[in-house]
């Protein structure tokens, strides 16, 4: 039996808490465990969804086995993972587990874990992780010029016209809400978004290849949403309606390939072509 602890970090219920908390931990143990007494609340069990306050203890045990991360590439200077939708990048997202704590546990200790770019808590893919601060520098450099390529796949509803396009509009960010607009003309405080896309499946559902010119925050879900074509499984910028139609319960977005070019400024990624498929 697998033993997990958290120590609360801010208010709210024990099931969404420790969902957050947990996320390589599927749910539905996390529910079960619960159901059969499994969880401990400051050294109680509890049986119900109780409210934790900070500094609250939580112990659960389950026979479930935590999802693993898994580990596309590793030399001395970077690890290349496939992010699961659900884990945020760094405690800036999430005060528990992310993917610099997951770094920080799983590397040796000579290493020192950077990110170098991010996705968002819903998206799947790959992701760089730096193993030291010259090569943090390097690819954060890298990555800022946008000399890396970056591709994802989505899922859209309807199938925008034409099939190929490369569109460019402006967006602002309302860090506040944790969200961001995107406008037709520049505004005060925006920033250009340019967003190529090419329809591979088109229907009433659309599957898509993107390729990122600019890297902004929410840049792929608010710009298909400002297209009139948002992501399914989105509840900030999509139609909860058709998400429930379409039993979308995760965003569908998944970043599948980076290309690091021969000038990349890290000699030891110089010319690499990373990919993987979609989970959906």
């Amino acid at each position: 039996m697998s033993r997990f602890e958290i120590v609360v970090k801010r208010n709210g219920l024990l099931l969404s808490t420790l969902e957050r908390e947990l996320p390589l931990l599927p749910p539905a143990a996390i529910r079960k465990a619960l159901k059969t007494k499994d969880i401990r609340v400051n050294g109680q069990k509890v049986q119900d969804n109780v409210p934790l306050r900070p500094g609250d203890s939580v112990l659960l045990y389950t026979l479930a086995k935590a999802q693993q991360i898994p580990v596309l590439f590793e030399n001395d200077d970077c690890i290349i993972i496939n992010k699961p939708a659900g884990i945020s990048a760094d405690e800036e997202e999430s005060s528990g587990f992310n993917v610099l704590t997951w770094a920080q546990d799983c590397l040796d200790s000579s290493s020192q874990p950077f990110l170098v770019h991010r996705l968002d808590n819903q998206t799947s893919g790959l992701m760089v992780i730096a193993k030291h601060k010259a090569a943090e520098e390097a690819l954060s450099q890298a990555f800022k010029d946008n000399q890396v390529e970056k591709e994802y796949v989505c899922e859209i509803l309807g199938s925008p016209k034409p099939p190929l396009g490369v569109v460019t509009n402006w967006l602002t960010k309302d860090s506040a809400a944790g969200r961001v607009k995107v406008h037709h003309q520049q505004v005060s405080g925006s920033k250009q978004i340019i967003t190529e896309y090419a329809v591979l499946v088109a229907g009433q559902v659309s599957r898509l290849l993107v390729r990122l010119h600019t890297g902004r925050t929410h840049q792929i879900r608010a710009h298909m949403a400002f297209l009139g074509h948002p992501l399914l499984g989105d509840d900030v910028y999509g139609d909860r309606d058709a998400n429930k139609t379409y039993k979308a319960r995760s965003l569908r977005l998944c970043a599948t390939r980076l290309g690091f070019p021969a000038s990349c400024p890290l000699i030891s990624l110089r010319g690499k072509q990373f990919s993987i498929a979609p989970p959906f």
